[in-house]
Formats: structure tokens, sequence, C-alpha cells
């Protein structure tokens, strides 16, 4: 039998190890949740499911509500714990970490308000325009999120949104062995 001062010890390491895997698990929940809202918004710009705002708003909300400041939370301290894909990079760089985080935040809610804004159909005006290039590469349009959002169509806030989760996941991810 162990004595009693043993167990003082065990107890609150297994509380701190299964605090480490809830904040890991919610992360994963999280980002589970913010890629089935991106495949939503995704088959509505695409049109291969029916374009409903209710919808579309719901699955934009989804990602604002993981994102942002409540995204950053969930890194904060050590990252790196077992069954997590953060690299040790996001302690190193937080501010990029939390820039990026942010940035999908202003995203998601520019998709938002087109929804409110269209309830109907994604009109004309929430689609990009010919010429403008869609996702990453040199002639990529690259805004400033938070001062110009509000100017470019939404279908264009959605492929910024897209690519800066490709951009996090690419610095700041770890592929598992």
């Amino acid at each position: 039998m162990l004595p009693i001062a043993v167990f003082a010890i065990v107890l609150p390491i297994a509380a701190v190890q299964t605090a480490a895997s809830e904040s890991v698990i919610q992360r994963q929940e999280g980002m589970k949740a913010m890629a089935n809202a991106a495949k939503t918004i995704n088959a509505m710009f695409k049109a291969t499911s029916p374009y409903e705002a209710k919808t579309f708003k719901a699955a934009a909300e989804t990602i604002r509500g993981h994102s942002g400041a409540a995204m950053s939370a969930l890194f904060d301290g050590p990252v790196t714990k077992a069954g997590s894909k953060a690299s040790p990079s996001i302690e190193t760089e937080r501010q990029q970490f939390d820039k990026l985080a942010d940035d999908l935040r202003i995203y998601a809610s520019a998709l938002s308000v087109a929804a409110d804004r269209n309830p109907h159909t994604l009109g004309p005006e929430t689609r990009m325009q010919g010429g403008e290039a869609m996702m990453g590469g040199p002639l990529a349009k690259m805004i400033d999120a938070a001062r110009e959002v509000e100017s470019i169509p939404a279908e264009h806030s959605f492929h910024l949104m897209l690519q800066t989760c490709t951009s996090c996941h690419a610095r700041f991810r770890v592929e598992a062995d």
C-alpha cells in the first residue's frame, strides 16, 4: 500500500494530464467544427448545395466563434501536449499565431454579415470578379483583414479565410509520425 503522501502527489499529476487532454480535445473539436462549417459555405458558393442564408450565417458564426481570442486562449501555455499536432513555434511566434487567429475571425465575421445582406441568394456583389486571383500565389489580392475586409466580395473573404487556415497549419501544425 502506498503512503498517503504519494497519493497526494499522484492525484494532482493525473488531474493536470486530464486537463491537458481536455484542451487538446477542445482544440480538435473546434478545428473539426470550423472545417465542417467551411465545407458548408464552400458548397453554397459552388452551388452544390442550395443557398440558405440561415445555414450560411450559422456556418460563418461557427468559424467566428472558434477563432480569434477563443482560439488563441486554447493555445495558452505549453502547446505541445499528448495527442496535439500543435507546433512549439506557436509559443515563440505568438504574435503571428494570434494575428492569423484574428484574421480568421474577421473573415468569418464578414461572411456572417454577407448572409444578413443576402437573405435569398448569393448575388453578384458577393462573388469574386473575373481577374481576381483566388487563394494564394503571386497574383492573389492580399489585404489587411482588419482594414479592408468590408471592401471585398464575400467569396473573396471566404478564399482568404481558407488561405489563413492553410498558412496557419503550414506554420504552426506538425504532422503526426
